[in-house]
């Protein structure tokens, strides 16, 4: 089967952390990038998924199988919907953004999660699915002030001291740390070493179950 992994981009943020994802946990493999950058925009004006916009990504999946991909990832949290429509229509993997991260957390069940966001909106929604996603696991949302501006600018050392400042007030309460959005996962090795705790990304962890279910 191919190694090639097609992306699919809702941002062109989500790019370069998807690639350095795949690059540590699936170096045997291609990224093919594949974006829409309105797919967010319209989504967030129409107050969530639609199912024309659903109908869209599964256009773009499709496009990306019909291309030769071994497997395709989402790197947009939102469409985790469209991946599970997408399963049943394609023999090829499809995984949504934090899919494998949420599975990870469900087999161990960590009892209190954190979940580090850049906005309160994004935070607080990976915590909810997580709960959904892992029962039992108690998620606790917080937004880290100044992690959006660090993660556009590429500062990695501005972003690794948003978040961690954003984490330090609860380390004592959490067992685990997730990364809600893939911007913000380059710095996930860093933020744990700093932290003291396991620091989980979402990239890495997709790619590593791509990787399973490729070879």
């Amino acid at each position: 089967m191919s190694l090639t992994v097609a992306i699919v981009n809702a941002t062109p943020a989500s790019i370069q952390p998807a690639t350095d994802g795949l690059d540590e946990g699936f170096p045997e493999a291609t990224a093919w990038h594949l974006l829409d950058d309105r797919l967010v925009t319209e989504a967030d004006a129409a107050g969530g998924l639609t199912p024309p916009l659903t109908r869209r990504m599964l256009a773009l999946i499709d496009h990306a199988v019909r291309g030769g991909a071994g497997a395709v990832l989402l790197s947009c949290s939102m469409y985790g919907p469209a991946a599970e429509l997408a399963r049943r229509l394609h023999d090829v993997p499809v995984t949504g953004s934090d899919e494998a991260m949420f599975a990870h957390v469900a087999r161990h069940r960590p009892g209190r999660v954190l979940v580090l966001g850049s906005l309160s909106s994004a935070a607080a929604d990976s915590a909810r699915r997580l709960e959904n996603a892992a029962y039992g696991v108690e998620a606790h949302a917080v937004a880290a002030p100044g992690a959006a501006a660090a993660a556009a600018a590429r500062d990695w050392p501005g972003l690794t001291d948003a978040l961690a400042r954003a984490a330090e007030p609860r380390l004592g309460q959490v067992d685990l740390v997730l990364l809600g959005q893939y911007s913000i996962s380059p710095v996930h090795a860093e933020l744990a070493r700093r932290l003291g705790v396991e620091v989980l990304s979402p990239p890495l962890m997709a790619a590593r179950a791509l990787r399973e279910a490729l070879t």
